[in-house]
């Protein structure tokens, strides 16, 4: 039976190989070679065309530094220059994988790609793609009036994952999403993304992450484990979507301002809906619920977690917001046909902590408690909390390296002393 075993699982190896391709890229290498581990491609964007379901690409560590020569799209959605398209259609058996080479990190730098466009780094209208475990930086704008540029844009791919890339010290939002189901946000850090060029340097373009789905036909959707920190407008964004997102064990922190602590833009650290307030909205027709849970918002700019005028309920559950000027603002739009600003309805806020808001009192505003669902928040006057109640109030700690798989580090900032009666409640952010 053991070589029975044995030759099934040789048999099984076999297989596999014959219907998958590696490549390794690799800054000294050469895309006339034939992208083995021994010769290398140079470049990713060689990797990438000859990609088919199952391929896995790996970067060697170190700075790639792709040239504007290198953009394999231009006029994506109409307005990008796109330097990797990712439109391969994977499956589940047999996605296609981006990551560096096991025990190296790599990092994609795009400060010398400039043209006359906006910039998407990785676009991904393919289905079953897989990136993870490298750095992209440096993204660039060149438009002076409204423009943005995209580390990651999800533009219509399906059941793709996005694993531990860090997006920082460029110009662009971190990922982007409009269209496509079944993606997942996992461990990735977003910070210090700060566009100087467009709108006169005001940085309203440069969210950690935005999700900004088209219509009701996309689900499944989540973003979990991710940071987002000193991005010069928002930490995660929400506004005009239309499908419902989900964020989990996501912290955002200093959202608003540059790298120097600087104000620049909008800087609420979660802006978990909305369509605006121009006279009619543009609203789907079934407005979607959002959820945000387990998440830790401070120091932000503007507001910690922000309704932003939805026109419909959206779920917080054990969230934990500490020196932001509102710690919870609920506040809704009337209806689509009516830009008018009302205290928020239909939410449901369940085991929140709102602590120290900047502004007094703004622990939990703008929510109209009759037509909302609120239990064993600190906000609600049953569960009282003091300084004493956490086991730590020092910040630093959210800037702490990640685990080794990844996951968010081990810290006690903000977090409840076991003796308390708030942990027993098991009210706030769960560590």
């Amino acid at each position: 039976m053991k070589k029975i075993l044995i030759c099934m699982a040789a048999t099984a190896l076999a297989y596999s190989s014959a219907w998958s391709t590696v490549y390794y890229v690799d800054p000294s290498g050469d895309d006339n070679a034939v992208g083995s581990r021994e010769n290398p491609f140079k470049t990713l964007r060689k990797a990438i065309e000859a990609a088919e379901p199952g391929t896995s690409i790996y970067l060697k560590g170190g700075v790639h530094r792709p040239k504007e020569s290198e953009i394999m799209l231009k006029g994506a959605e109409g307005v990008y220059s796109v330097l990797f398209s990712l439109d391969v259609k994977g499956t589940a058996d047999m996605p296609v994988t981006i990551t560096s080479y096991p025990g190296e990190r790599a990092v994609v730098d795009l400060s010398e790609v400039k043209p006359d466009s906006r910039v998407m780094a990785f676009y991904l209208t393919g289905d079953y793609w897989h990136l993870k475990g490298f750095d992209i930086t440096g993204i660039q704008v060149t438009q002076t009036g409204h423009s943005q540029s995209i580390n990651v844009g999800i533009f219509g791919g399906n059941n793709c994952v996005v694993e531990q890339v860090n997006m920082h010290d460029g110009m662009g939002i971190g990922v982007y999403a409009v269209r496509g189901s079944d993606n997942l946000i996992l461990n990735c850090d977003a910070y210090n993304n700060y566009d100087p060029v467009s709108g006169g340097g005001y940085g309203g373009n440069c969210d950690g992450f935005g999700f900004h789905f088209k219509d009701n036909g996309y689900s499944g959707n989540v973003i979990r484990g991710c940071r987002a920190w000193r991005n010069s407008d928002d930490g995660f964004d929400l506004i005009n979507n239309s499908s419902q997102v989900v964020i989990e064990n996501c912290w955002a922190w200093e959202n608003g301002y540059d790298a120097d602590l600087v104000s620049r833009g909008d800087g609420t650290g979660f802006k978990c809906g909305g369509y605006g307030m121009k006279p009619k909205a543009k609203a789907p027709g079934e407005i979607p619920r959002n959820v945000v849970r387990n998440c830790i918002s401070y120091g932000n700019k503007n507001k910690g977690f922000y309704a932003n005028h939805h026109l419909g309920g959206i779920d917080f559950e054990n969230n934990t917001s500490f020196r932001d000027p509102s710690n919870f603002n609920m506040v809704n739009r009337k209806s689509a046909v009516e830009a008018v600003d009302v205290p928020g309805y239909g939410h449901s806020l369940c085991s929140n902590v709102a602590w120290e808001p900047r502004r007094p009192g703004e622990f939990c505003v703008n929510l109209c408690r009759e037509s909302s669902t609120l239990s064993s928040n600190s906000f609600d006057g049953n569960i009282a909390i003091s300084e004493a109640d956490f086991e730590s109030l020092d910040p630093a700690q959210l800037l702490a390296p990640r685990n080794p798989d990844g996951s968010l580090p081990e810290i006690t900032f903000l977090k409840l002393r076991e003796e308390t009666p708030a942990f027993k409640a098991r009210i706030g952010y769960q560590f």
